[in-house]
């Protein structure tokens, strides 16, 4: 008979072990939830291919509504190529012979609804200087995925572009 009630206690307190495990692995998973809630959006790309006359192009863009820093946003992943060469550099390279072809960029975006231009701040990384965005170095011929966020709380996004602040060139010594 006490071998049989000892049993069972060691199953009721095999049975709590497990459950206060999978509890807090639970709640570990909950607390762990990501700042940014995407949700897609329908909002369409106004300037595929290169970007303001530059020799940057822009591959491909999609968008979603998010949170950033507790602010809700616009965030679009932006995937740009570098298609300055030594032989054709960026703007503002100081001396073509000794060209990389690296070009120094800033972007952001600019929101519409119903053609109407949106009121939005780009947050991605603020205080960036000098430009206020982030400066992002691309070396001739390379391909990366730029992400800008855009705070707004509107959430009627028809359509938007992403605007070149700058571009320039940095040569070789």
């Amino acid at each position: 008979m006490k071998s049989k009630t000892r049993v069972k206690i060691a199953a009721g307190i095999i049975i709590i072990v497990t459950a206060v495990t999978i509890l807090s692995l639970v709640v570990i998973n909950l607390a762990q939830k990501p700042s940014r809630e995407v949700l897609t959006s329908n909002a369409k790309l106004n300037n595929a291919g290169y970007l303001a006359g530059s020799k940057l192009f822009l591959v491909s863009a999609n968008a979603a509504y998010g949170v950033h820093g507790g602010q809700a946003c616009f965030i679009i992943t932006a995937t740009i190529r570098n298609d300055y060469t030594a032989q054709q550099p960026p703007p503002m390279d100081n001396s073509t012979i000794n060209s990389s072809g690296t070009a120094y960029i800033g972007l952001t975006a600019t929101l519409y609804s119903n053609n109407a231009q949106i009121s939005a701040n780009d947050i991605t990384s603020p205080g960036s200087a000098p430009l206020g965005v982030p400066q992002i170095a691309l070396a001739s011929g390379q391909t990366t995925t730029i992400e800008i966020d855009m705070a707004t709380s509107n959430r009627n996004i028809s359509s938007y572009t992403i605007d070149l602040i700058a571009v320039e060139g940095y040569s070789i010594p």
